[in-house]
């Protein structure tokens, strides 16, 4: 299925995934496996662990221990906290939304822009599905 949209589109894409009790409501997620019952199986994203990237999504509604709402594309519900409008966001090495990418200390990172903050608590979610290495120092 492909998606087209823009920044500022009114498509919002959210799909009903399989995720474990570790993932919460603004996790950003990758895909683990094939779907199972029409179901995508997700875990939280990792970006010092190429295997675990690129993030497709972030969580936003987490109804039982094994199930979850993701969000692939648009603006999200008041999830987040302390954002700045108008600025991109990376994924964190905690696999949530960061002002910066992460710092390669000791190890890579593979560096994701994921969403631009369009009020101090919401972002416009279009996670970008190319990987930047930034090797350790």
């Amino acid at each position: 299925m492909a998606i087209v949209a823009r920044f500022g589109a009114k498509s919002v894409e959210t799909r009903l995934s399989a995720c474990t009790a570790a993932e919460a409501v603004g996790d950003f997620v990758y895909i683990v496996d094939n779907p199972v019952g029409g179901k995508d199986q997700v875990r939280k994203a990792d970006p010092s662990t190429y295997d675990k990237m690129p993030a497709v999504g972030v969580i936003v509604e987490k109804p039982d221990l094994s199930t979850c709402w993701v969000q692939w594309l648009g603006e999200t519900p008041a999830i987040f906290s302390g954002l700045a409008a108008g600025r991109l966001y990376f994924i964190g090495t905690d696999s949530r939304i960061s002002g910066s990418p992460p710092a390669p200390i000791g190890r890579d990172m593979f560096i994701q822009v994921v969403a631009v903050a369009v009020s101090n608590d919401r972002a416009y979610i279009r996670p970008e599905g190319t990987l930047i290495r930034r090797k350790a120092v």
